[in-house]
């Protein structure tokens, strides 16, 4: 069974308690506070959300609401939460679901970071994207939230270099928010991306699950409670290798096996007889990275997989494409 992950506090990461029931000098709140020193405020119904907003203020400037001025001296951040469970909502269920909202004051390093920040439109980041210039991205990331759009956009087509070059970007600038305690931006994408594999969507996230891979792997303490939802999107055919890229890759800073039943002998030896040569392929170097007993069978060695390295797409034999995977 996937293990049940703690909330976290959505400026440093770390694992909080569960708000608590206490009394203040403005009343009653359900409140908790991170190491980090950020306040968090939950209401629990979804019915006062803007009660909760002010008292997460209040608690954050005793001088009052009127020294809170959002984006300047303190940030706002917020995410659906059940209460009850303590955990928080990725998928909507109900129209009325629990809120954590998060407040922080505004460090001088963090101010000077966002000055830093560099402008940039599409056309030019494309040009960043070609030649590989990931330090400017991940700058240009921290100013322009449009660049996770592109980045979704531009990796569509498996046979263009780029796909395979916005898909690395999605790692670089996953690593730039987490390292400036931004996590709902990344949040808020990975729930786009899900969207995009479903059928209202028409499901036409071919490669989300190795954009969603990325972000995950960029530090997975942060979404780990994303890997069974990102396994099960391989039971949908257009997904699958997708998914089996972006796993082979998780498998290198993750124990998959305390999240998801990967280690499913029937399903994997299912996988080994795909009639798609990539999927048979992918399965053998993901037995093998998860030290699965599944016997792969001699000439899947031998099959040719297309893999990205160093802005280039090149095809390997499967036991030497294992490397760049």
């Amino acid at each position: 069974m996937p293990k049940r992950e703690l909330p976290t506090c959505l400026f440093c990461g770390r694992v909080i308690s569960p708000p608590q029931e206490t009394f203040t000098e403005i009343g009653e709140v359900i409140y908790g506070k991170c190491e980090c020193g950020a306040i968090y405020v939950c209401e629990p119904t979804g019915h006062n959300q803007g009660d909760a907003l002010v008292d997460a203020m209040l608690l954050a400037s005793p001088q009052g609401i009127d020294n809170v001025e959002l984006g300047v001296n303190f940030e706002l951040r917020e995410r659906d939460y059940d209460y009850r469970t303590h955990q928080y909502i990725y998928m909507k269920t109900s129209h009325f679901n629990g809120r954590l909202f998060f407040i922080k004051a505004l460090t001088g390093g963090t101010k000077l970071d966002r000055h830093e920040k560099i402008n940039i439109n599409k056309k030019d980041f494309v040009c960043l994207l070609e030649n590989l210039e990931f330090e400017t991205i991940e700058k240009a990331s921290l100013g322009n939230k449009n660049i996770f759009g592109w980045l979704i956009s531009l990796s569509y087509d498996k046979e263009n270099p780029i796909s395979w070059k916005a898909i690395e970007a999605m790692g670089h600038v996953a690593r730039a928010y987490i390292e400036a305690q931004d996590i709902e931006p990344l949040r808020n994408t990975i729930r786009k991306l899900l969207w995009s594999m479903t059928d209202e969507s028409g499901g036409i996230g071919w490669r989300a699950a190795e954009l969603i891979g990325e972000i995950i792997y960029a530090e997975p303490s942060l979404f780990d409670d994303i890997i069974p939802i990102l396994w099960s999107q391989r039971q949908e055919e257009s997904f699958l290798e997708s998914v089996l890229r972006s796993l082979i890759k998780l498998s290198k800073k993750v124990d998959l096996n305390k999240y998801i039943p990967i280690n499913d002998d029937d399903e994997l030896k299912e996988l080994l007889h795909h009639e798609k040569d990539e999927i048979r392929a992918l399965t053998a170097i993901l037995i093998n990275k998860i030290k699965s007993p599944v016997p792969v069978p001699e000439d899947i060695k031998e099959l040719m997989l297309s893999v990205y390295t160093r802005g280039n797409i090149i095809k390997l034999k499967t036991f030497k494409a294992e490397k760049f995977l």
